[in-house]
């Protein structure tokens, strides 16, 4: 009899832990954000701005469009011809140099690293 109800005190806590813990949210993978990239080039924020825009209206169903960010940076927005983004390149004036990051939309299902890449070819 002891042991009976030495086993019902035990275990009742137990078993209440359990079923909270079976309750108890698992957590998610976060969802897609995209990539990003990053990329150094010997243009103004400006040029770079303009020949990445035009590298993603040579894409056929892409459209791009410039706006200047503060007094030093340029951003190009990349998106499909039904207005979804596709990336997002940020260009920050550095020196000499351009500083460009890349980001690349869940909307880009191929290899986004090569579609980041393409978007900036001969910058």
């Amino acid at each position: 009899m002891f042991i009976l109800r030495h086993m019902r005190r035990t275990l009742a806590p137990m078993a209440v832990a359990a079923l909270l813990a079976g309750c108890a949210p698992t957590p998610g993978r976060p969802p897609d954000q995209g990539d990003r990239f990053s990329y150094r080039i010997a243009n103004s924020p400006y040029a770079a701005a303009i020949c990445i825009a035009r590298n993603a209206r040579a894409r056929d169903g892409q459209t791009a469009e410039e706006r200047t960010v503060g007094s030093s940076s340029t951003e190009v927005i990349v998106r499909s011809r039904g207005g979804e983004a596709l990336a997002l390149a940020r260009v920050d004036n550095d020196g000499t140099f351009s500083n460009v990051a890349v980001l690349v939309t869940p909307a880009v299902r191929s290899d986004r690293e090569n579609f980041a890449r393409q978007l900036l070819a001969g910058c």
